[in-house]
Protein backbone atom coordinates (compact mmCIF):
# COMPACT_ATOMS: atom_id res chain seq x y z
CA UNK A 1 0.00 0.00 0.00
CA UNK A 2 1.35 2.88 -0.88
CA UNK A 3 1.59 6.07 1.63
CA UNK A 4 0.81 9.99 0.88
CA UNK A 5 4.17 10.48 2.63
CA UNK A 6 5.99 8.27 0.30
CA UNK A 7 4.78 10.14 -2.62
CA UNK A 8 5.83 13.15 -1.29
CA UNK A 9 9.45 11.81 -0.73
CA UNK A 10 8.91 11.01 -4.28
CA UNK A 11 7.65 14.35 -5.41
CA UNK A 12 10.50 15.61 -3.72
CA UNK A 13 13.33 13.35 -4.79
CA UNK A 14 12.39 14.22 -8.68
CA UNK A 15 11.28 17.86 -8.43
CA UNK A 16 13.69 19.40 -5.99
CA UNK A 17 17.07 18.48 -7.62
CA UNK A 18 16.08 19.60 -11.21
CA UNK A 19 14.73 22.78 -9.86
CA UNK A 20 18.24 23.44 -7.81
CA UNK A 21 20.16 22.78 -10.83
CA UNK A 22 18.21 24.74 -13.41
CA UNK A 23 18.10 27.97 -10.88
CA UNK A 24 21.96 27.31 -10.31
CA UNK A 25 22.25 26.60 -14.61
CA UNK A 26 20.20 29.59 -15.72
CA UNK A 27 22.84 32.46 -14.87
CA UNK A 28 25.41 30.44 -16.81
CA UNK A 29 23.19 30.74 -19.26
CA UNK A 30 22.17 33.96 -19.21
CA UNK A 31 26.73 34.42 -19.37
CA UNK A 32 26.97 32.41 -22.49
CA UNK A 33 23.63 34.07 -24.38
CA UNK A 34 24.93 37.66 -23.76
CA UNK A 35 28.83 36.96 -25.09
CA UNK A 36 27.31 35.25 -27.88
CA UNK A 37 25.20 38.05 -28.59
CA UNK A 38 22.03 35.50 -27.86
CA UNK A 39 19.55 37.70 -27.34
CA UNK A 40 16.27 38.85 -27.95
CA UNK A 41 16.17 42.45 -29.42
CA UNK A 42 13.60 44.79 -28.81
CA UNK A 43 11.12 45.28 -31.34
CA UNK A 44 7.05 47.09 -31.42
CA UNK A 45 5.78 43.54 -31.39
CA UNK A 46 7.57 42.42 -28.37
CA UNK A 47 6.79 43.77 -24.75
CA UNK A 48 10.36 43.94 -23.51
CA UNK A 49 11.88 47.37 -23.42
CA UNK A 50 15.85 46.24 -23.84
CA UNK A 51 17.73 43.08 -25.46
CA UNK A 52 16.83 40.15 -23.28
CA UNK A 53 19.31 37.05 -23.24
CA UNK A 54 17.90 33.64 -24.40
CA UNK A 55 19.32 30.16 -22.69
CA UNK A 56 16.38 29.36 -20.41
CA UNK A 57 15.76 26.13 -22.63
CA UNK A 58 19.47 25.32 -22.07
CA UNK A 59 19.39 25.55 -18.36
CA UNK A 60 15.94 23.60 -18.56
CA UNK A 61 16.66 20.60 -21.04
CA UNK A 62 20.25 19.96 -19.53
CA UNK A 63 18.70 19.78 -15.69
CA UNK A 64 16.18 17.51 -17.04
CA UNK A 65 18.61 15.25 -18.87
CA UNK A 66 21.01 14.99 -15.67
CA UNK A 67 18.85 14.39 -13.07
CA UNK A 68 16.87 11.88 -15.31
CA UNK A 69 19.77 9.90 -16.34
CA UNK A 70 21.06 10.21 -12.72
CA UNK A 71 17.62 8.77 -10.95
CA UNK A 72 17.80 6.19 -14.29
CA UNK A 73 21.40 4.94 -12.92
CA UNK A 74 20.15 5.05 -9.46
CA UNK A 75 17.29 2.64 -10.16
CA UNK A 76 19.54 0.25 -12.18
CA UNK A 77 22.14 -0.08 -9.91
CA UNK A 78 20.60 -0.52 -6.26
CA UNK A 79 19.97 -3.52 -5.55
CA UNK A 80 16.36 -4.46 -4.42
CA UNK A 81 16.99 -4.98 -0.70
CA UNK A 82 18.06 -1.73 -0.63
CA UNK A 83 14.48 0.72 -1.72
CA UNK A 84 15.16 4.11 -0.64
CA UNK A 85 11.50 4.14 0.19
CA UNK A 86 9.32 1.29 1.53
CA UNK A 87 6.71 1.60 -1.40
CA UNK A 88 9.13 1.95 -4.02
CA UNK A 89 8.15 -1.01 -6.83
CA UNK A 90 11.26 -2.56 -6.64
CA UNK A 91 9.66 -4.40 -10.37
CA UNK A 92 10.60 -1.45 -11.66
CA UNK A 93 14.11 -2.29 -12.36
CA UNK A 94 13.36 -5.42 -13.56
CA UNK A 95 11.03 -3.24 -16.43
CA UNK A 96 13.37 -0.87 -17.37
CA UNK A 97 13.88 -2.03 -20.85
CA UNK A 98 10.47 -0.94 -22.29
CA UNK A 99 10.82 2.79 -20.60
CA UNK A 100 14.20 3.37 -22.26
CA UNK A 101 12.88 2.58 -25.60
CA UNK A 102 10.50 6.01 -24.35
CA UNK A 103 13.05 8.35 -23.21
CA UNK A 104 15.01 7.61 -26.16
CA UNK A 105 12.27 8.64 -28.58
CA UNK A 106 11.52 11.63 -26.30
CA UNK A 107 14.82 12.40 -26.08
CA UNK A 108 15.33 12.88 -29.79
CA UNK A 109 11.43 14.50 -30.20
CA UNK A 110 13.08 17.06 -27.54
CA UNK A 111 16.69 17.68 -29.61
CA UNK A 112 14.77 18.31 -32.64
CA UNK A 113 12.85 20.98 -31.40
CA UNK A 114 15.62 22.15 -29.34
CA UNK A 115 17.70 22.57 -32.50
CA UNK A 116 14.59 23.59 -34.57
CA UNK A 117 14.13 26.95 -31.48
CA UNK A 118 17.63 27.26 -31.10
CA UNK A 119 17.87 27.92 -35.30
CA UNK A 120 14.86 30.03 -34.57
CA UNK A 121 15.87 32.45 -32.41
CA UNK A 122 19.09 32.72 -33.64
CA UNK A 123 18.10 33.07 -37.50
CA UNK A 124 14.21 34.00 -37.69
CA UNK A 125 12.20 31.10 -39.85
CA UNK A 126 9.29 32.14 -41.44
CA UNK A 127 6.07 31.00 -39.62
CA UNK A 128 4.77 28.68 -41.97
CA UNK A 129 8.38 27.30 -42.84
CA UNK A 130 8.35 26.79 -39.21
CA UNK A 131 5.09 24.99 -38.51
CA UNK A 132 6.37 22.41 -41.92
CA UNK A 133 9.08 21.55 -39.82
CA UNK A 134 7.21 20.75 -36.90
CA UNK A 135 4.70 18.95 -38.41
CA UNK A 136 7.97 16.50 -40.02
CA UNK A 137 9.33 16.30 -36.39
CA UNK A 138 5.59 15.65 -35.02
CA UNK A 139 5.28 12.84 -37.89
CA UNK A 140 8.74 11.59 -37.32
CA UNK A 141 8.17 11.18 -33.52
CA UNK A 142 4.97 9.34 -34.27
CA UNK A 143 5.73 7.15 -37.25
CA UNK A 144 8.90 6.60 -37.28
CA UNK A 145 9.38 5.96 -33.18
CA UNK A 146 5.76 4.95 -32.07
CA UNK A 147 4.93 8.08 -29.69
CA UNK A 148 1.01 7.50 -30.42
CA UNK A 149 -2.47 8.12 -28.54
CA UNK A 150 -5.38 5.13 -28.55
CA UNK A 151 -8.41 6.51 -26.70
CA UNK A 152 -9.90 3.46 -28.10
CA UNK A 153 -9.53 4.54 -31.91
CA UNK A 154 -9.98 1.64 -33.80
CA UNK A 155 -9.99 2.97 -37.21
CA UNK A 156 -6.48 2.50 -39.21
CA UNK A 157 -3.94 5.55 -38.79
CA UNK A 158 -6.44 8.01 -37.41
CA UNK A 159 -4.42 7.52 -33.90
CA UNK A 160 -1.13 8.61 -35.74
CA UNK A 161 -2.48 11.50 -37.46
CA UNK A 162 -4.35 12.58 -34.26
CA UNK A 163 -1.34 12.41 -32.24
CA UNK A 164 0.53 14.37 -34.78
CA UNK A 165 -2.02 17.06 -34.87
CA UNK A 166 -1.73 17.16 -31.20
CA UNK A 167 2.07 16.93 -30.60
CA UNK A 168 2.52 20.48 -33.30
CA UNK A 169 -0.91 21.80 -31.49
CA UNK A 170 0.31 21.86 -27.93
CA UNK A 171 4.09 22.94 -29.46
CA UNK A 172 2.85 25.95 -31.12
CA UNK A 173 -0.11 26.60 -28.01
CA UNK A 174 3.14 26.65 -25.48
CA UNK A 175 5.47 28.62 -28.06
CA UNK A 176 3.14 31.08 -28.30
CA UNK A 177 1.97 31.22 -24.78
CA UNK A 178 5.49 32.19 -23.87
CA UNK A 179 4.59 36.09 -24.70
CA UNK A 180 5.04 37.75 -21.79
CA UNK A 181 7.63 36.96 -18.50
CA UNK A 182 6.22 33.89 -16.47
CA UNK A 183 3.15 33.33 -17.94
CA UNK A 184 4.77 30.03 -20.10
CA UNK A 185 7.26 28.78 -16.87
CA UNK A 186 4.48 29.50 -14.26
CA UNK A 187 1.50 27.47 -16.25
CA UNK A 188 4.14 24.68 -17.38
CA UNK A 189 4.43 23.82 -13.97
CA UNK A 190 0.88 23.55 -12.83
CA UNK A 191 0.07 21.30 -15.73
CA UNK A 192 3.18 19.00 -15.61
CA UNK A 193 2.35 18.95 -11.58
CA UNK A 194 -1.37 18.12 -12.28
CA UNK A 195 -0.31 15.63 -15.17
CA UNK A 196 1.62 13.92 -12.25
CA UNK A 197 -0.32 14.17 -9.71
CA UNK A 198 -3.07 12.87 -11.96
CA UNK A 199 -0.92 9.29 -12.76
CA UNK A 200 0.54 9.28 -8.91
CA UNK A 201 -2.87 9.09 -7.75
CA UNK A 202 -3.78 5.52 -10.16
CA UNK A 203 -0.17 4.47 -9.44
CA UNK A 204 1.65 5.28 -11.93
CA UNK A 205 5.56 6.22 -11.62
CA UNK A 206 7.02 7.05 -15.39
CA UNK A 207 5.14 9.97 -16.72
CA UNK A 208 5.01 11.36 -13.16
CA UNK A 209 8.89 11.09 -12.61
CA UNK A 210 9.41 12.73 -15.85
CA UNK A 211 6.55 15.43 -15.32
CA UNK A 212 8.02 16.27 -12.08
CA UNK A 213 11.19 16.56 -12.94
CA UNK A 214 10.39 18.65 -15.88
CA UNK A 215 8.33 20.70 -13.63
CA UNK A 216 11.30 21.04 -11.23
CA UNK A 217 13.46 22.36 -14.22
CA UNK A 218 11.01 24.86 -15.04
CA UNK A 219 10.42 25.90 -11.58
CA UNK A 220 14.27 27.04 -11.12
CA UNK A 221 14.10 28.54 -14.26
CA UNK A 222 10.93 30.52 -13.15
CA UNK A 223 12.78 32.65 -10.72
CA UNK A 224 15.09 34.35 -13.38
CA UNK A 225 11.87 34.37 -15.77
CA UNK A 226 10.07 36.56 -13.12
CA UNK A 227 8.94 39.84 -14.47
CA UNK A 228 11.03 41.58 -14.30
CA UNK A 229 12.45 38.53 -16.74
CA UNK A 230 16.27 38.44 -16.79
CA UNK A 231 16.51 35.32 -18.98
CA UNK A 232 14.02 34.03 -21.77
CA UNK A 233 12.93 31.02 -22.32
CA UNK A 234 13.36 31.58 -26.69
CA UNK A 235 11.79 29.01 -29.06
CA UNK A 236 14.66 26.62 -28.31
CA UNK A 237 13.05 26.18 -24.10
CA UNK A 238 9.49 26.79 -25.24
CA UNK A 239 8.96 23.91 -28.23
CA UNK A 240 10.90 21.10 -26.62
CA UNK A 241 8.66 22.02 -23.47
CA UNK A 242 5.66 22.15 -25.65
CA UNK A 243 6.61 18.51 -27.04
CA UNK A 244 7.58 16.99 -23.60
CA UNK A 245 4.12 18.44 -22.32
CA UNK A 246 2.34 16.81 -25.29
CA UNK A 247 4.21 13.89 -25.32
CA UNK A 248 4.04 12.62 -21.52
CA UNK A 249 0.58 13.54 -22.05
CA UNK A 250 0.62 10.93 -24.80
CA UNK A 251 1.92 8.41 -22.71
CA UNK A 252 0.33 8.42 -19.64
CA UNK A 253 -2.26 5.59 -19.12
CA UNK A 254 -5.70 6.85 -17.64
CA UNK A 255 -8.08 4.48 -18.44
CA UNK A 256 -7.82 1.98 -15.04
CA UNK A 257 -11.66 0.14 -15.31
CA UNK A 258 -10.66 -1.88 -11.71
CA UNK A 259 -10.32 1.69 -10.10
CA UNK A 260 -13.82 2.86 -11.40
CA UNK A 261 -12.12 5.49 -13.68
CA UNK A 262 -14.57 6.44 -16.59
CA UNK A 263 -13.66 7.25 -20.32
CA UNK A 264 -14.02 10.49 -19.88
CA UNK A 265 -10.21 10.34 -18.34
CA UNK A 266 -8.68 10.64 -21.76
CA UNK A 267 -10.50 14.28 -21.63
CA UNK A 268 -7.12 14.94 -18.68
CA UNK A 269 -4.98 16.26 -21.41
CA UNK A 270 -7.30 18.72 -22.34
CA UNK A 271 -8.05 20.03 -18.68
CA UNK A 272 -4.50 19.86 -18.04
CA UNK A 273 -3.58 22.14 -21.33
CA UNK A 274 -6.37 24.28 -21.26
CA UNK A 275 -4.64 27.57 -20.54
CA UNK A 276 -2.72 27.19 -23.12
CA UNK A 277 -4.64 25.86 -25.63
CA UNK A 278 -7.72 28.05 -25.48
CA UNK A 279 -5.16 31.49 -25.40
CA UNK A 280 -3.95 30.32 -28.51
CA UNK A 281 -7.57 29.61 -30.25
CA UNK A 282 -8.48 32.96 -29.50
CA UNK A 283 -5.34 34.25 -30.63
CA UNK A 284 -6.06 32.08 -34.14
CA UNK A 285 -9.70 33.10 -34.18
CA UNK A 286 -9.07 36.62 -33.53
CA UNK A 287 -6.50 37.00 -36.23
CA UNK A 288 -8.60 35.49 -38.47
CA UNK A 289 -11.68 37.54 -37.99
CA UNK A 290 -9.29 40.76 -38.56
CA UNK A 291 -7.93 39.37 -41.94
CA UNK A 292 -5.01 38.81 -40.74
CA UNK A 293 -2.60 35.22 -41.01
CA UNK A 294 -3.18 33.35 -37.89
CA UNK A 295 0.98 32.63 -38.32
CA UNK A 296 2.02 36.16 -37.96
CA UNK A 297 2.54 37.46 -34.62
CA UNK A 298 1.57 40.41 -32.64
CA UNK A 299 1.60 42.49 -29.44
CA UNK A 300 -1.77 42.42 -28.64
CA UNK A 301 -3.66 39.39 -29.08
CA UNK A 302 -2.49 37.04 -26.45
CA UNK A 303 -3.52 36.96 -22.70
CA UNK A 304 -0.75 38.56 -21.35
CA UNK A 305 -0.77 41.29 -23.73
CA UNK A 306 -4.52 42.02 -23.00
CA UNK A 307 -4.07 42.08 -19.14
CA UNK A 308 -1.28 44.42 -19.70
CA UNK A 309 -2.78 46.51 -21.78
CA UNK A 310 -5.48 47.03 -19.45
CA UNK A 311 -3.32 48.59 -16.51
CA UNK A 312 -2.01 44.51 -14.62
CA UNK A 313 1.12 44.01 -13.61
CA UNK A 314 3.08 41.82 -15.37
CA UNK A 315 3.40 39.60 -11.80
CA UNK A 316 0.13 39.89 -12.02
CA UNK A 317 -0.47 38.34 -15.00
CA UNK A 318 1.67 35.95 -14.45
CA UNK A 319 -0.13 34.68 -11.14
CA UNK A 320 -3.41 34.66 -13.28
CA UNK A 321 -1.75 32.49 -15.99
CA UNK A 322 -0.40 30.58 -13.35
CA UNK A 323 -3.42 30.27 -11.26
CA UNK A 324 -5.95 29.35 -14.32
CA UNK A 325 -3.30 27.01 -14.99
CA UNK A 326 -3.38 25.15 -11.73
CA UNK A 327 -7.50 25.18 -11.61
CA UNK A 328 -7.88 23.54 -14.58
CA UNK A 329 -5.03 20.64 -14.14
CA UNK A 330 -7.17 20.44 -10.24
CA UNK A 331 -10.02 19.65 -12.47
CA UNK A 332 -8.15 17.19 -14.53
CA UNK A 333 -7.11 14.85 -11.65
CA UNK A 334 -10.86 14.93 -10.41
CA UNK A 335 -11.66 13.20 -13.81
CA UNK A 336 -9.56 9.81 -12.54
CA UNK A 337 -12.16 9.30 -9.80
CA UNK A 338 -15.60 10.48 -10.48
CA UNK A 339 -18.08 9.25 -13.07
CA UNK A 340 -21.85 10.39 -14.06
CA UNK A 341 -22.85 13.27 -13.18
CA UNK A 342 -20.12 14.01 -10.76
CA UNK A 343 -18.32 15.14 -13.83
CA UNK A 344 -20.01 18.05 -14.27
CA UNK A 345 -17.52 19.50 -11.63
CA UNK A 346 -14.46 19.16 -13.17
CA UNK A 347 -15.91 20.39 -16.83
CA UNK A 348 -17.77 23.44 -15.07
CA UNK A 349 -14.23 24.07 -13.36
CA UNK A 350 -12.66 24.47 -16.65
CA UNK A 351 -15.20 26.25 -18.13
CA UNK A 352 -15.61 28.61 -15.59
CA UNK A 353 -11.93 29.41 -15.70
CA UNK A 354 -11.63 29.83 -19.73
CA UNK A 355 -14.71 32.28 -19.28
CA UNK A 356 -13.31 34.53 -16.97
CA UNK A 357 -9.62 34.25 -19.63
CA UNK A 358 -12.05 34.92 -21.91
CA UNK A 359 -13.69 38.39 -19.99
CA UNK A 360 -10.34 39.20 -18.65
CA UNK A 361 -8.51 38.85 -22.41
CA UNK A 362 -11.01 41.50 -24.27
CA UNK A 363 -9.55 43.92 -25.90
CA UNK A 364 -9.57 47.37 -24.10
CA UNK A 365 -10.24 50.16 -26.93
CA UNK A 366 -6.85 51.36 -26.90
CA UNK A 367 -5.62 48.38 -28.14
CA UNK A 368 -8.71 47.36 -30.66
CA UNK A 369 -7.49 46.99 -34.27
Amino acid sequence: MVRAADWVVFAVACAAPAAVLSALLAPLARRAALVRDFVAPARPDRLHREAVPYGGGVAILASVAAVTAAGWLLLAALPPDRAPCSWVPWEIADNLAPHVQVLKRLAVGTGLFFLLGLIDDRYPIPASRKLAFQTVIAVLVVSGFGITATAWIGVPHVAEVLSILWIVAVVNAYNMFDHADGLAAGAGVAALAALALGQMAVGEWFVPALALVTAGALAGFLVHNLPPARLFLGDAGSMPVGFVLASLAIAARYYFPEQGTSRYVVLVPLAVLAVPLFDAACVTIGRIARGRSPLVGDATSHLGHRLLARGWSPRAAAALATGAAAATGAASILLYRLSGWALLVPAGVVTAVLAILLYVRRAPAEVRP
